[in-house]
């Protein structure tokens, strides 16, 4: 143990047969993985030592920044929840912070954080936690979130509000938390990824930090500090692994948008758990790509690019390693977060300040913003078209320069729509939350993060704000009780077999085809799932798109019944697709306006087939 640059402390998971990989629905960290795990100290001229060996599992150490006390994760005995203590290593005295009955994991030492009414600033902690009683539909697991306390464990707060899993993440030197969090640009691209987002230590003003920059998966971030100089270094990979490995990647903190390299091309293996050495270097973990052997620590020097072997017991997984050292301070941060106000205030300066430039939508298009909330209630969002569920809080008016301010459910998972003159949503924002009391604001509507706008009075703060709230009395359209009675009186003349396609009725035999009794849950499944045989997922993954949900605009029924494709220039290859134009036949009347809009508002709302019963597509 000569070699080690200084005292560092890691988790070592069991190895459980030769090829072992570690299996988490929640990458990069041990949550889930049930086997026999604990941290050890190595320290230069010392046998390794076992941290706590009457426990009987901890992991996930985090050390204070004066190196002196560990945070850490444990579990006195095998049927107790995992709860977080505080261990210091001069007197080996423990102190447990947390007493929940639902397991935290994952702490890490938060800066220092004040109010103006409280005498002195305190120290927090960052913790993570898996939430059984909420369910996403983005990744089919439980939903899970970063939370914070203080240093006795009181002031439990969640800090990330999504209706995805959050992953743990690092402090930056600015004291934000920047961390991973699994997204999607539904419909542009349907594939689930892992972003990199910032928040700050209460919770508040979450943002891309690396958006649609470097690999589809980018976890476990770590900081090299060096003032403005200093890097963000994180694992990255277009696959996810089961224990979410892949190569090494840095921006600088200065210009992350601008400065993205790879550090590491390795076909033969796969990186974990980095964590910067005072002196630059990286701690990091690597395994064969293919597996056969057990999680190694190393020494990677950013400047070479090369992996030295540091520590290696084969007969155990080394993992989420942290030098014992002093290290800078980041800032602390003030809050005027209310835990007790049910609601927050949302305002923009311009959604016409946006990263479209000259395809964007000219000002004045925008007439309002719709207000979306997640739906993560595992009974709720059980088999509930459309891929992400949600519900339809409430509409407001954009002002003529584009402003708008409103007040908005607090710790509720959001997005929001763009209306313009047609009544068709031209832009969805991606997933946030507000915190209650709070304040939070965008220049506009995804602008480039690294320009600073120029000071002017919105239109919409010379009036006193709306409120919207949720209200089981607004109804959102469905297909049932709303879109229906369109298709049977204008749509099912045409088609039924074996007239027009998509056919929106059965047939009674294939070889004498003709309709038979229609029914909503037939015609749905052709239009949703967009398919002629909706029980055959390939066959409905291969066939036309009828239906976006989300997304009236990229909706061929939407371009049928409107005689043109409203595909933005944004969009993609989407205002190329052909469409099918209305009949200009006398005997079949268009659909009127008011039919129109409600097809529209049914898919941009979510395509929901019944408000009342959920459906699902088999």
């Amino acid at each position: 143990m000569d070699n080690l640059p200084c005292p560092i402390v890691l988790t070592q998971v069991a190895v459980e047969g030769s090829g072992d990989l570690i299996a988490t629905p929640y990458p990069g960290t041990l949550v889930g993985v049930n086997r026999p795990c604990r941290l050890v100290l190595l320290q230069p001229g010392r046998e390794p030592e076992i941290l706590l060996p009457s426990f009987f599992a901890t992991a996930e150490a985090d050390v204070f920044f004066d190196g002196k006390k560990l945070l850490l994760a444990g579990k006195p005995e095998a049927n107790a929840p995992w709860n977080i203590y505080e261990l210091d290593l001069e007197t080996r005295t423990l102190r447990q912070i947390t007493r929940e009955a639902r397991d935290c994991r994952s702490p890490s030492y938060q800066s220092t954080q004040y109010i103006l009414d409280a005498p002195l600033p305190w120290f927090q902690i960052t913790l993570f936690r898996v939430l059984s009683e909420e369910a996403s539909a983005l990744t089919g697991t439980a939903v899970s979130s970063l939370f914070s306390c203080r240093m006795d464990g009181s002031h439990f707060r969640r800090l990330t509000v999504s209706h995805a899993p959050d992953l743990p993440g690092t402090l930056l030197p600015d004291g934000r938390i920047v961390f991973a969090s699994f997204r999607s640009s539904y419909p542009h691209d349907p594939q689930v990824r892992l972003d990199l987002l910032a928040v700050n230590t209460d919770g508040t003003d979450p943002a891309n930090f690396l958006p649609g920059i470097g690999a589809r998966y980018k976890l476990m971030p770590t900081v090299i500090p060096h003032g403005l100089l200093g890097k963000l270094v994180f694992i990255e990979s277009d696959e996810l692994t089961p224990d979410g490995a892949g190569q090494i990647a840095c921006v600088d903190l200065r210009r992350p948008l601008r400065t993205y390299q790879r550090l590491t091309e390795d076909r033969a293996w796969v990186y974990h758990s980095p964590c910067a050495l005072p002196d630059g270097r990286l701690l990091v973990s690597r395994r064969p790509r293919t597996g056969g052997s057990s999680f190694a620590l190393g020494i990677f020097d950013l400047e070479a690019r090369a992996w030295t072997p540091l520590f290696d017991d084969p007969r155990y997984h080394e993992l989420l390693a942290k030098p014992v050292a002093p290290r800078l301070l980041p800032d602390g941060r003030s809050s005027g977060v209310d835990d007790n106000a049910s609601c927050g205030t949302l305002y923009c300066l311009s959604v016409y300040d946006n990263d479209l430039g000259d395809q964007g939508f000219p000002k004045g298009s925008i007439k309002k913003l719709r207000v979306l909330q997640a739906i993560t209630d595992p009974k709720t969002a059980a088999n509930r078209q459309p891929r992400f569920p949600f519900r339809v809080l409430g509409e407001i008016p954009i002002y003529p320069d584009g402003s708008f301010q409103v007040e908005v459910p607090s710790d509720v998972p959001l997005a929001l729509q763009l209306i313009d003159e047609q009544g068709i949503n031209v832009r969805t924002s991606g997933w946030f939350w507000v915190k209650g009391g709070v304040h939070q604001g965008c220049i506009g509507c995804h602008e480039d993060p690294e320009r600073v706008p120029f000071n002017r009075m919105a239109d919409a703060l010379w009036e006193d704000r709306p409120r919207i709230e949720p209200s089981a009395s607004l109804t959102v359209p469905d297909f049932v009780h709303d879109v229906w009675p369109i298709i049977q009186r204008s749509c099912l003349n045409c088609h039924t077999p074996p007239r027009t396609r998509p056919w929106l009725a059965p047939s009674a035999d294939p070889a004498h085809p003709g309709p038979v009794s229609a029914s909503p849950a037939f015609s749905y499944a052709q239009l949703v799932r967009s398919a002629d045989t909706p029980s055959s997922a390939e066959a409905a993954d291969a066939a036309p798109v009828y239906v976006v949900p989300g997304a009236a605009r990229l909706s061929s029924l939407v371009w049928h019944v409107m005689s043109k494709n409203l595909a933005k220039p944004w969009d993609g290859e989407w205002p190329s697709r052909p469409y099918k134009p209305w009949p200009n036949d006398p005997e079949v009347q268009p659909l009127s306006q008011k039919d129109v809009q409600i097809m529209i508002e049914w898919i941009d709302t979510g395509a929901l087939y019944d408000r009342q019963h959920p459906f699902a597509i088999q």
